[in-house]
């Protein structure tokens, strides 16, 4: 732990984590806060759906204009104005559950306050990919990893706490809360030039980002097709522990299961992050993604023995963790550095479509042939992305590069550093 402790003292570096540590109890709450006092509310699960959908789709269509803004504005300009208006998004949904309004407008209600969602781990990526290279950036692309696992894992703990002490519309109240508390801490941190706003090119339009913009970058643009068939088999692993649990007689596993998966994901990236690896990022995510699909085709075989589906469940989450650490740093890597917000946006917006698809596959495949079909559904998404991760040649040259820049800093101070660096900037294509 001291390695990560030892990150944390680079100017900014402590009020970015603790902000996005804030900010991402919010994604574990808003969901089931919602569900849950929808229903208290007396509304159908028809209209439930369409509530959190329509936020779901608010985040998902807002996220990559968001992320451009806070590379433009800089990170403050855009968190804490949306901080602001998120949670007053939360507080009209809380308060027209409690008024009984139309399904319709509480719908927009939620779609309005999901564009306002804060790009609060883009925000926290793109500034640890300028402030820090080599192993420490690793760590530091851990630390914003176990943030998501600790917000998914302890956020649905804390809506069930709070609606049972008050009702479901606090916990609504309170998941708007935690983005504004994050974007309140982000603000106030010290001004770095990782979180400014950036500086117009020559001849460049301020909001083009000069030459280049994120998705001009051929290598993001496949990383965002790699992370919508990985998140596709997120959506798919949610319905299948729920249809499997309720098949077995025991419908509230599911929760143990999908916490099983955070508290593996949580455990597995930090222990990654604690030792160095061979080989490119690329070949990394390669290798980790293709087991991710050999663990998820193997809970097709589970059946209905739970004792086993748990241990293949924690063997999911062990690869989970440690894919995200490399794929969000080849993210950073073969996207522009002017664009880095913008680019870490594109990919959570892929997260959020492709959970919503794989979701809405997997309940067709529940009814049209089980669980375990779900889980086989769920193993070959994800072997779609390991296909496009071994096919891109765009993907291979930025990830070569980025193995170059490491071994500059790793000789960092000795005498070989010099030709290594020539070697380096000689390769320097950054997949764009």
């Amino acid at each position: 732990m001291r390695s990560y402790l030892e990150l944390l003292r680079r100017p900014g570096a402590t009020s970015i984590t603790i902000a996005h540590g804030l900010g991402r109890f919010t994604p574990g709450m808003i969901l089931l806060a919602l569900i849950l006092a929808l229903r208290e509310g007396s509304y159908a699960y028809a209209v439930v759906g369409l509530v959190t959908g329509a936020h779901q789709l608010g985040v998902a269509v807002s996220s990559p204009i968001q992320g451009r803004l806070a590379d433009v504005l800089g990170h403050r300009q855009v968190l804490l104005p949306d901080g602001v208006v998120y949670f007053a998004g939360t507080a009209t949904l809380a308060l027209g559950i409690g008024a009984g309004w139309s399904g319709t407008a509480l719908v927009v209600a939620a779609f309005g306050t999901g564009l306002f969602s804060p790009p609060m781990t883009a925000c926290a990526r793109a500034a640890f990919g300028a402030l820090y290279e080599g192993r420490e950036r690793e760590r530091a692309f851990v630390l914003t990893a176990s943030n998501i696992e600790l917000g998914y894992l302890l956020g649905p703990l804390l809506t069930v706490g709070i609606a049972a002490a008050w009702d479901a519309r606090a916990a609504v109240l309170a998941a708007g809360a935690g983005v504004l508390l994050g974007a309140l801490v982000y603000a106030a941190g010290p001004r770095i030039a990782a979180t400014a706003p950036r500086e117009r090119a020559a001849g460049a339009s301020r909001w083009s980002g000069g030459d280049v913009s994120a998705l001009r970058s051929r290598g993001l643009r496949s990383m965002v097709l790699v992370y919508l068939g990985i998140a596709a088999s997120f959506g798919l692993f949610d319905i299948f522990a729920a249809s499997v649990s309720e098949a077995a007689g025991r419908p509230g596993f599911a929760g143990t299961l999908i916490s099983g998966i955070a508290v593996a994901s949580l455990i597995s990236g930090l222990a990654y992050g604690a030792r160095v690896w061979e080989g490119t990022l690329r070949v990394r995510m390669l290798r980790i993604a293709t087991l991710l699909a050999g663990a998820h085709l193997l809970l097709a075989t589970a059946g209905g023995r739970l004792a086993v589906l748990a241990g293949l469940v924690l063997l999911v989450g062990a690869f989970v963790g440690p894919m995200n650490v490399c794929g969000f740093q080849l993210v950073d890597d073969v996207s522009p550095p002017r664009s880095r917000a913008e680019a870490q946006s594109w990919t959570q917006a892929a997260i959020y479509l492709g959970s919503a698809a794989g979701g809405a596959l997997g309940g067709v495949a529940v009814d049209v042939a089980g669980p375990a079909a779900v889980a086989v559904l769920a193993g070959t998404s994800v072997l779609s992305s390991v296909l496009l991760l071994w096919r891109s040649a765009t993907l291979r040259a930025g990830s070569q590069h980025s193995a170059a820049v490491a071994l500059v800093v790793r000789d960092r101070g000795s005498g070989a550093t010099r030709p290594w660096r020539r070697r380096a900037r000689a390769r320097s294509g950054r997949g764009v």
